[in-house]
């Protein structure tokens, strides 16, 4: 649902608390920084002696090029002092987070996101969730507007950095984005963003990729090309890539042993999305699995645990299975 004047005016009771944690998914990306450094702005602006910060369990390097450029810090930390105020913010599961989910049931926790929801919205006090938003920093975007609030340039880099980064570079844009690229854009350089979302992948998600495609199974449902791989790490970009040379749908396990935890990324063409929720799929595959999934029609991905009672290879066989297995049921009704 698209923020109104009601909601905004909600949130804004939450933002004037003394002291704040702005709460972001494990390996923040540019849209979830950048919403959390607007919101944390918005919060400063309403209560100028408040304590607030912003807080992940890991960060991007595009995200970490960002903070660099406008000069702002996020805490990195596992398991963060929780205050009586949570915004939660770009985040669509519980699992996404490293924090103690009874502690959090305490607090006074907010949610701005815009995948699906999922029974995270359960224990949240206020929530704004639009999935038709093609990222969360348009959604921040359209708040500051309601508002009437004009933010700096710093703030202002961070939402399109935001917005270009979960549109693809505009490629998911709506008739709204563009309105709000005019609205954020005054004073500065298009390219700039641009320049600030290219940099060039590093060595190790260059060599996931690789794996990714070697260790590749290829199965068909329907004429459909459905993609099974695994690797140890970056396996959201990896089940992009196996998409983009080709397969219709991939499905990427990562098991992290010393997380104890086992991770699915899948992505799929749009036309397998008119007819597969890919949220709403990785939700059910989430709980049946002991975890939480959820996200996007095209791109959504899992956290479930890992206890390391069997051996890793026989999970990922088991966990892509499932996944095969579940996408095939949906994909047939």
């Amino acid at each position: 649902m698209e923020p109104t004047r009601e909601s905004v005016k909600n949130l804004l009771k939450f933002l004037k608390n003394n002291e704040i944690l702005f709460l972001c998914h494990h390996n923040a990306d540019p849209d979830a920084v950048g919403g959390c450094i607007a919101l944390k702005y918005l919060a400063k602006t309403l209560n100028p002696s408040g304590n607030f910060k912003i807080s992940t369990n890991s960060i991007s390097k595009l995200s970490r090029n960002i903070l660099e450029e406008i000069d702002e810090d996020v805490e990195v930390v596992e398991y963060p002092k929780l205050p009586k105020t949570v915004v939660l913010v770009d985040t669509s599961s519980i699992n996404q987070l490293s924090v103690d989910e009874n502690k959090l049931k305490d607090c006074d926790v907010v949610l701005i996101d815009h995948h699906k929801k999922t029974d995270l919205v359960n224990l949240c006090k206020f929530y704004i969730v639009d999935e038709k938003s093609p990222s969360t920093c348009e959604i921040i975007s359209e708040i500051f507007r309601k508002l009437n609030v004009f933010p700096p340039k710093n703030i202002r880099i961070a939402l399109l950095c935001g917005i270009l980064y979960d549109t693809k570079h505009l490629k998911l844009a709506n008739e709204r984005t563009f309105g709000i690229l005019a609205y954020l854009i005054k004073g500065i350089s298009f390219q700039k963003i641009l320049y600030l979302l290219s940099q060039e992948s590093d060595r190790s998600k260059r060599i996931a990729h690789l794996k990714a495609c070697s260790r590749m199974e290829i199965r068909e449902v329907d004429g459909i090309s459905v993609a099974l791989s695994h690797v140890s790490s970056h396996e959201a970009s990896c089940a992009k890539t196996i998409v983009s040379i080709g397969a219709d749908i991939a499905f990427v396990v990562a098991v992290r042993k010393r997380e104890g935890e086992v991770r699915v990324s899948a992505r799929c063409r749009k036309n397998i999305s008119k007819k597969v929720h890919l949220g709403s799929l990785m939700e059910k595959i989430g709980k049946e699995l002991g975890g939480e999934g959820g996200g996007h029609k095209e791109a959504a991905g899992l956290n479930a645990p890992y206890g390391g009672k069997k051996d890793k290879d026989e999970v990922i066989k088991e966990v892509l299975n499932l996944c095969f297995k579940r996408f095939k049921e949906e994909w047939e009704k």
